[in-house]
């Protein structure tokens, strides 16, 4: 983990004998960066159990913790899934147009009838165009779904 300094910190060494730390002359100046992780080490203060939280550097230093500001993070991905390889990503699920399906369906069923009826047609012929009418209401709307996707490629 990568900190930067807040304030001037005075680098700790262990005291064996009362369980606690004792600061040094060696100094780490404020707006350093330094790397290394958090520790809470059980020790005694005034006599009393107390846990110190500390940052001890990958050079072994130890720094009260009141005396760093973390670093933000940032995680990049290079592809939509962390991948190198084209992903097809779906911008609109399929299951959402289902009913739009049905609801094309039916419009195409009813402008193929009145259309059969307009032209002065009857019987088997007029259900012949409402069933073409609705197929084709259909098959616009399953079109338009498959349309709704996306590939991404991968920067060169």
């Amino acid at each position: 983990m990568i900190v930067i300094l807040e304030q001037d910190a005075k680098v700790l060494v262990p005291n064996k004998e009362h369980k606690n730390f004792t600061e040094t002359n060696e100094i780490i100046q404020k707006g350093s960066e330094v790397v290394g992780d958090y520790k809470s080490i059980k020790g005694l203060r005034r006599g009393e159990p107390f846990s110190y939280r500390v940052f001890i550097t990958k050079d072994g230093q130890i720094i009260y913790s009141n005396k760093i500001k973390e670093m933000k993070s940032t995680e990049v991905l290079l592809g939509s899934d962390g991948s190198v390889t084209p992903t097809n990503i779906n911008l609109i699920p399929a299951q959402t147009y289902r009913k739009s399906r049905y609801i094309a369906s039916a419009v195409g069923l009813a402008a193929g009838y009145f259309y059969a009826k307009k032209k002065g047609l009857k019987g088997n012929t007029s259900i012949k165009y409402a069933v073409i009418g609705g197929l084709l209401g259909f098959a616009a709307v399953w079109v338009l779904d498959k349309s709704k996707s996306v590939i991404i490629t991968p920067s060169k």
